[in-house]
C-alpha cells in the first residue's frame, strides 16, 4: 500500500501518512512551530502545498 507523507505548510515538519482514497478534512496542530491547518481530502490532491513532492 503506498501512502503520501503530508507536511506543515508553514514549517515542513511531516505530520502524518495518508493513503490513497482517502477523504475527509483533518484539522491538526503542527509539533514544532505549534500552527493549526485544516486539510480537506474531499478535492483532488493536486497542487497541495502540504502533500510530499512526487
Amino acid at each position: 500500500m503506498d501512502s503520501t507523507a503530508v507536511y506543515c505548510r508553514y514549517c515542513h515538519q511531516r505530520l502524518f501518512d495518508i493513503i490513497p482514497g482517502t477523504r475527509g478534512i483533518i484539522e491538526i496542530k503542527c509539533s514544532r512551530c505549534r500552527r493549526v491547518m485544516k486539510i480537506c481530502f474531499q478535492e483532488p490532491q493536486k497542487h497541495r502545498d502540504y502533500l510530499a513532492k512526487e
